[in-house]
């Protein structure tokens, strides 16, 4: 937006340093609200000096990226030249290597991968690939940027796998809420029959308000696979995965039920995420219920 605020971002509101801090951080929001429309959540712990000074790097590399042209990072970073690695001996490499980590150190520039890789394969993908990708990115001080391997190659196995744990760990901790978008919007159930994202959300939070507490709780995952399939909006895909999980329901009354049985997750991929289409859970009934047997 063109609107642009009268006042600095160093304005004194205050006499009181940490009431003007605080003031200050309230204005700097407002602006970032009207000018590029931020969003803040929930009063959090962080103290007014660190986010005084968080809120000052968004407004800096708003700036710094309002005007800027892809590029590519090869020419960001001043058009470094780098030995291939296949004709690096090992001395060579780790000089090589050390010199392309100083380099995007200097940048601030951070590339990270999920799965543990040698430095021989950072270091072709970094010279071979990072450097010809386009970025709107502008070092800013005090700021680094990260870039993660899998969002070049995404890694279908591994994503499966972690949205597996998180949806188990989220329901064994009673965490499945309104904000658990890892469900699709709409859940098949056993019997063919479809329900919607929010109905298999309350079912859940019905379930914990009959089951106040769960104990020795652990799940393994034993199988997975998945499919994928080009489709006109990219890579469309099904994925399952399957085990154990077990944990104790402690009922209001302190009655104990030991739950000891098998899960199968089943996701599907239409666009960039895997999202979650059926389950089975030992010990949660798909199929509605007035209470948790």
């Amino acid at each position: 937006m063109s609107n642009q605020s009268k006042f600095p971002e160093e304005e004194k509101f205050s006499d009181d340093p940490e009431e003007n801090l605080q003031m200050q951080n309230d204005f700097l929001k407002m602006k970032m609200m009207v000018e590029s429309g931020a969003f803040f959540g929930g009063e959090g712990n962080i103290p007014a000096d660190i986010e005084n000074q968080f809120l000052k790097n968004i407004l800096e590399i708003e700036k710094s990226n309002a005007d800027a042209k892809p590029a590519k990072i090869f020419d960001i970073l001043g058009c470094p030249v780098f030995e291939e690695e296949q004709y690096l001996n090992e001395e060579q490499f780790i000089i090589e290597f050390k010199r392309l980590q100083e380099l995007l150190s200097n940048f601030s520039i951070n590339v990270d991968f999920s799965r543990e890789r040698d430095d021989r394969f950072k270091y072709n993908f970094i010279t071979k690939e990072f450097l010809d990708h386009e970025s709107i990115f502008k070092p800013v001080k005090g700021m680094s940027t990260y870039f993660l391997y899998e969002e070049f190659h995404p890694d279908h196995e591994l994503d499966i796998l972690d949205q597996t744990e998180n949806f188990l760990n989220d329901f064994l901790e009673r965490k499945i809420n309104n904000d658990s978008y890892i469900l699709s919007n709409e859940i098949i159930e056993p019997d063919g029959k479809i329900v919607s994202r929010e109905e298999m959300i309350k079912r859940f939070q019905s379930m914990y308000e009959v089951v106040p507490e769960f104990e020795n709780t652990s799940f393994s995952i034993e199988n997975q696979d998945f499919e994928l399939n080009k489709c006109e909006s990219g890579i469309s895909g099904m994925a399952f995965t399957e085990g154990l999980i077990q944990y104790d329901l402690i009922f209001k009354n302190g009655e104990r039920k030991q739950i000891n049985g098998p899960f199968k997750i089943y996701f599907s991929r239409q666009s960039d995420y895997w999202d979650i289409y059926f389950f089975y859970l030992a010990g949660f009934n798909l199929l509605p219920q007035k209470k948790v047997e």
